[in-house]
């Protein structure tokens, strides 16, 4: 069912905690359209790794788009925010 892949990326975050703030936060928002399209998160050794599938090849390129949209916008956050910055 599954025909269109999209090659798995990784982001090395180079801690476990900054890559796992990531990785909640795009958790927690889910596929609108989970019978067309997956995506598995993970975090490994302090790198954020994501696969995408999809039944059609338009889906891919537009679910792709928006997952790095969000993962640029945590990212930036990160480098702003992150450690040893008090709240």
């Amino acid at each position: 069912k599954w025909f269109f892949p999209c090659n798995d990326f990784e982001v090395d975050y180079e801690s476990n905690e900054n890559a796992s703030i990531v990785y909640a936060a795009l958790a927690i928002d889910k596929e609108l359209q989970p019978d067309k399209v997956k995506r598995q998160i993970s975090v490994i050794d302090g790198k954020l790794l994501v696969h995408f599938e999809a039944v059609e090849a338009r889906f891919p390129r537009a679910l792709f788009s928006a997952f790095v949209d969000v993962l640029t916008l945590e990212t930036k956050t990160i480098e702003q925010f992150g450690q040893g910055t008090e709240l």
